[in-house]
């Protein structure tokens, strides 16, 4: 039999075996609660809320109130309301204004030298490579135009080469053939063969 059969039977064989039972017996009240505890967060309490409103409400009560808290040699100092005069807050406007400029102006000068100081490297680094690259076509153009140059000069002497073959030919074809006639002999009658 196949596996598949035997599974099958032996499952039949397992639901027939399979008797009832009775569900137990188990307390279902205490299962589910009836009302479920409150557990929150300690983030998640309404207190915090509330304390943040209180400290923000009582930091508006500062500011509105113009309340100064100063440290002092015997301890902290508070004030209420415009306890500085119009001369001393004009005197300390100036000082900082003028601390600010100073650092303001000791910044923009570091700015300038490190751009003149960029601008120089740049300007290097560029005119360099420009340089390079000017010399390295000169040399191109330059190694191109005599190998041209040597290419044409091997031309014209190949070409006179074969000029002067041919100019020697002739000249030596010219005087074999004068050569020939001046030598030439009329035939006497000794050197005639007899019949």
């Amino acid at each position: 039999m196949s596996k598949h059969q035997d599974f099958e039977q032996w499952l039949q064989r397992t639901a027939d075996e399979m008797v009832n039972e009775p569900v137990p017996e188990w307390p279902r009240e205490r299962t589910f609660r009836a009302t479920a505890e409150n557990t929150l967060r300690w983030w998640q309490k309404p207190w915090l809320p509330m304390t943040s409103l209180a400290a923000s409400a009582f930091a508006m009560v500062l500011v509105i109130g113009q309340v100064q808290i100063h440290n002092i040699a015997d301890g902290f100092s508070v004030s209420f309301g415009g306890g500085v005069d119009e001369a001393k807050l004009t005197a300390m406007v100036e000082q900082r204004l003028n601390e600010y400029g100073a650092a303001q102006q000791l910044t923009l000068a570091n700015y300038a030298s490190n751009l003149r100081e960029d601008f120089r490297e740049d300007f290097r680094s560029e005119l360099g490579a420009a340089n390079q690259q000017l010399v390295n076509y000169v040399l191109a153009t330059n190694r191109q135009e005599r190998q041209d140059d040597m290419e044409d000069l091997i031309r014209y002497v190949n070409a006179q080469r074969e000029d002067d073959q041919v100019f020697f030919a002739n000249q030596l074809q010219q005087f074999s053939e004068d050569w020939l006639q001046e030598t030439s002999y009329p035939m006497s009658p000794m050197n005639s063969t007899q019949e």
